[in-house]
């Protein structure tokens, strides 16, 4: 960020009229967050577009973060944007979610990146390994709510906030600190996208997002909330949840999840939020391959997990991985890695994840053990 010295200064506050506090308008954001809008304005001036890119494969939250800063960066500078992502949307969920934004997504493949373009990174941050970020061209903005990074220091505008459970929140945020309104369909997706990421509000979740989905909910359409969470899935996903039944298995309170092959990326976090449902499971580790990558998803069901510290202090220098106090994941590249080196891969991950945990000394057991009905066939 800018040194103070250097920042543009902000408007009075006083300029136009305050919203009243009450269910639909919780408390404006800190004066703070109008601080930084501006900067970030001011950091926009020399573009003659813009670029928002989230992080490949994206989530609800990376979906509607993004869809948002679009939103803000056109209303605050004036110039086109083009929002972008990597790798593919695969989850019925996310389908459904950008289907009700109706926001044009492109590929980033398919686009031309001028050199005065700034880009914009929402939802990731260089250097994570998780986004496509053009090699050898600087974000211009990253607004994030993951630990910060060192290769984030040369981003002319930073905005890093890991207390927050949801980087739609922080958009929120500046959405009202621009004093602007978001249309039906993209509070309905910032809602969504916060919900999704905090598991209604019953992870990670902070203040901030609870103000934010107080702010959007009656703004939201609560039948296209409900398309979204209940959208129809491939039936690949009930052969993935059979599979996973049949192979997870448990040492202690923590499962293991190997599920082979997945049908798309972020299976493998779906399938690592369901396992977490289990009464007496405290953590989660789910791992599969797709697309000659091994994705490893760790859920953690206690306060004082460092999900994020313990996925990076296993996976090294392997492969890329970060994340929060409950929730992280890591990819670790397979390229001419042959099945067998990959099964034992798997293996000796499962096995440093055990006894980073403590329960690398206990017996694997079946999780889900199918005893015959009694009088049944033996």
């Amino acid at each position: 960020m800018l040194p103070p010295e250097e920042r543009p200064t902000t408007a009075d506050p006083e300029d136009s009229p305050d919203e009243q506090a009450g269910p639909q308008n919780p408390p404006r954001p800190r004066a703070e967050v109008t601080e930084r809008l501006s900067e970030m304005r001011w950091v926009l001036g020399e573009a003659a577009r813009a670029l928002v890119l989230t992080h490949d494969n994206p989530d609800p939250d990376a979906i509607a973060s993004a869809a948002g800063l679009g939103f803000l960066i056109e209303r605050i500078s004036g110039i086109p944007v083009t929002v972008a992502f990597g790798g593919i949307i695969g989850r019925a969920e996310n389908r459904s979610l950008m289907e009700e934004l109706d926001v044009p997504f492109d590929r980033i493949e398919s686009v031309e990146i001028a050199p005065d373009t700034a880009i914009a990174l929402v939802d990731t941050q260089p250097g994570a390994g998780n986004n496509s970020l053009p090699p050898g061209r600087t974000a211009t903005v990253v607004l994030d709510h993951h630990p910060a990074r060192p290769e984030s220091d040369a981003t002319p505008f930073l905005d890093i906030r890991p207390e927050y459970g949801a980087s739609a929140s922080m958009i929120v945020e500046y959405i009202r600190a621009a004093r602007l309104e978001p249309d039906r369909k993209l509070a309905t997706a910032l809602f969504y996208g916060i919900q999704s990421e905090t598991m209604d509000l019953g992870r990670e979740a902070s203040e901030e997002d609870v103000a934010a989905s107080i702010f959007l909910y009656p703004r939201t359409d609560p039948a296209a909330i409900s398309r979204i969470r209940h959208a129809r899935v491939p039936r690949g996903v009930y052969r993935s949840i059979h599979e996973g039944l049949e192979r997870a298995w448990s040492r202690g309170d923590v499962v293991f999840v190997p599920l082979g092959t997945l049908e798309y990326p972020d299976l493998v976090a779906q399938l690592a939020d369901l396992f977490l449902r289990v009464h007496g499971v405290d953590w989660v580790i789910a791992a599969g391959l797709y697309q000659e990558s091994l994705l490893i998803s760790v859920r953690a069901h206690r306060p004082d997990a460092h999900a994020g510290d313990l996925v990076q202090g296993v996976v090294g220098d392997r492969g890329s991985a970060g994340g929060h106090g409950e929730m992280a994941g890591a990819r670790i590249d397979l390229d001419g890695t042959s099945d067998t080196d990959a099964d034992r891969l798997i293996a000796d991950v499962f096995d440093q994840f055990a006894i980073a945990l403590n329960v690398g000394g206990l017996p694997p057991e079946s999780l889900i053990s199918v005893s015959p009905e009694p009088g049944g066939a033996q």
